[in-house]
């Protein structure tokens, strides 16, 4: 019984080698840095208790997001447009600064 569960274990780790191949070429390690996306933030203004975010991204394109006093993000990814048909009080305190 023993030679049959370690000539079992042998051809299992066999296969799983060959499956896997040389060095495991078709594997690529990422890094979560690598994943993220790098976006400049900055506080534009602070109203009604709630704190308007423009985030710039590599693209140059400008995103907003909205948290509110307890830091929580209740809007993000709004362009302008979206920003001035869902928050148009912020919207207008943004033209305002």
């Amino acid at each position: 019984m023993k030679t049959i569960l370690t000539t079992l274990f042998s051809v299992s780790i066999l296969a799983t080698m060959a499956i896997a191949g040389p060095g495991c070429s078709g594997y690529k390690e990422v890094t979560l840095a690598e994943q993220k996306s790098h976006a400049h933030e900055v506080l534009v203004v602070e109203i009604d208790g709630m704190e308007l975010f423009q985030l710039t991204n590599q693209e140059g394109k400008i995103f907003f997001k909205i948290r509110n006093l307890f830091g929580e993000e209740v809007a993000q990814g709004l362009d302008k447009e979206q920003l001035a048909e869902q928050y148009p009080k912020v919207y207008k305190a943004l033209l305002e600064s």
